[in-house]
């Protein structure tokens, strides 16, 4: 299940479905939702994997914030890592 296609324009997302993620607070899946929204109707998906590709996004980018908010209240060097 793939959701980038490069060169492709999704086209915009309906105002209501913006609205509503940004309501939610889900700024990662609301970046992408557009774009996914375009791909699972070109590969016929079913909605559970709509759903599943933008809560995906949503905490993996949730995950990726709260770790860079983290590391920048300990006073980490930035692009330094444990791993």
């Amino acid at each position: 299940m793939s959701i980038h296609t490069p060169n492709t324009a999704a086209p915009a997302l309906p105002a209501d479905l913006e609205a509503l993620l940004r309501q939610l607070k889900m700024p990662h899946a609301r970046g992408i939702a557009a774009e996914v929204l375009a791909t699972a109707r070109a590969q016929r998906w079913e909605p559970a994997e709509v759903l599943k590709a933008l809560l995906v996004e949503e905490t993996t980018g949730r995950a990726r914030s709260m770790l860079a908010a983290r590391r920048k209240a300990a006073g980490f060097p930035t692009g330094k890592t444990f791993t």
